[in-house]
């Protein structure tokens, strides 16, 4: 049995390259993948071209220029690129970044009431007045009646508690409270100072319970 040839028969290839389609379409694939690859290699953008690019640039810079590109600080590590700022600095919900809240509105505070004019003081403090000599009314006393005296003239029997005391028409307790009237069926007091603050005591019998003051 004889050996293979190891001649490369030009002529047949060229005959297979013409009536065979295959080999037409795979001889194109090679060329195109073959074209690919060398511009990827030669590419400015591929890491030879970018490295033989910065060694250009690099050999056309003035040494001063050099000296000073290598005094510059890291620029990534000096803003901390990667990292996430404090979160004092950022709110953060399950989908987006927010900015803090706005500052709150500041309300202006209502203007103050005026002044009371010295009228208005006035009645103020007359009020408190007449309130305060209201409140020292002799309301404590119980009217039980009346009877003549001689030479005193009407006298009225009152109760004060427990203890019955008389007195005289024109009599002057809690140093404003006269007594103006003695009538069969009321007492009443008026004050010096108002004449329009008055006491009326109606008379009750002695076990008649408390008095009823009218005003």
């Amino acid at each position: 049995m004889s050996a293979p040839s190891t001649t490369f028969d030009f002529q047949a290839m060229r005959q297979e390259l013409r009536g065979n389609p295959k080999t037409q379409i795979a001889l194109a694939v090679f060329a195109l993948i073959v074209i690919y690859a060398l511009y990827t290699f030669f590419s400015p953008d591929s890491p030879k071209g970018r490295k033989a690019a910065a060694t250009r640039t690099g050999s056309n810079l003035d040494p001063r220029q050099l000296q000073g590109l290598r005094r510059l600080p890291d620029l990534a590590a000096l803003g901390k690129a990667g990292e996430l700022p404090p979160a004092v600095k950022v709110q953060r919900d399950l989908f987006m970044f927010e900015a803090p809240p706005p500052p709150a509105v500041k309300v202006k505070p209502p203007p103050p009431p005026p002044e009371p004019t010295p009228e208005e003081i006035a009645a103020r403090n007359k009020a408190a007045e007449k309130a305060a000599e209201f409140a020292g009314r002799p309301q404590d006393l119980r009217y039980l009646g009346f009877f003549k005296g001689s030479p005193s003239g009407t006298v009225g029997a009152f109760m004060k508690g427990e203890e019955p005391i008389t007195l005289l028409q024109g009599t002057l307790l809690k140093e404003r409270w006269k007594l103006v009237s003695i009538l069969d069926t009321k007492a009443e007091f008026q004050n010096t100072k108002y004449p329009d603050l008055r006491l009326v005591l109606e008379a009750r019998e002695a076990s008649g319970g408390a008095p009823v003051n009218q005003f």
